[in-house]
């Protein structure tokens, strides 16, 4: 017990000195040795960072190769990520190594597979959207018609029938314009203060030393 309270005093001690060293150079003057000292901080935990992202990949690859070499349960998968892996693992050497000739001279042709991929992903997860909208307002309506319930959806109808290319619209895609531009912005804005305070509220828990997860 006195061995875990000392573990815990030493690393409440660690992150308020940390947090003290970063605020201090961040509001220091530029060559001064606390910016140097802030900016030494962040190359360390952008180093630790990059070794904890390798070795989650690592762990991944180990994982799904158990699962493909045992032929256990979704091994299909695991296969698909395995190739997937040294698909862009190949591509990223080659692009490297520069061997691309003719028309593809000088390209990098994995940043291109990986965003026609993303691009693909993002489009078909954004046309699934308009169907999840509509049968969450369904669904909401058939559990009982409230207040919230008709907002809900009587916004999920604007929105989509705004988007419509109809010369008959126009109220509705100013009233979808309205709707984008005042609550959804508001609602946006809303929300990043939310974060703003929130990742404010932690760091001074962080700098006295209240922060639950440094006391145990």
């Amino acid at each position: 017990m006195r061995r875990h309270r000392l573990l815990n005093l030493l690393a409440t001690a660690t992150a308020m000195i940390a947090g003290l060293v970063m605020l201090i150079g961040l509001l220091s003057g530029p060559g001064s040795e606390a910016r140097t000292l802030a900016a030494l901080a962040v190359q360390l935990v952008a180093v630790t960072a990059a070794i904890a992202v390798l070795i989650g990949i690592l762990n991944l690859l180990a994982v799904h190769l158990g699962r493909f070499t045992h032929a256990e349960r979704g091994w299909p998968y695991s296969a698909l990520i395995l190739l997937v892996t040294a698909g862009v693992i190949v591509l990223r050497i080659l692009d490297r190594a520069a061997i691309w000739s003719g028309d593809l001279e000088g390209e990098q042709i994995s940043p291109r597979v990986f965003e026609a991929v993303q691009v693909s992903i993002e489009s078909a997860l954004a046309g699934l959207l308009v169907f999840f909208l509509v049968f969450a307002g369904y669904r909401l309506m058939r559990r009982g018609v409230s207040v919230w319930n008709v907002l809900f959806t009587s916004a999920v109808v604007v929105a989509l029938v705004g988007w419509i290319p109809l010369g008959d619209l126009d109220v509705l895609r100013d009233v979808r314009e309205w709707l984008v531009s005042v609550p959804v912005s508001a609602g946006a804005r809303g929300i990043l203060l939310g974060v703003g305070l929130g990742t404010v509220t932690v760091g001074v828990r962080v700098l006295l030393g209240q922060d639950r997860s440094l006391r145990g």
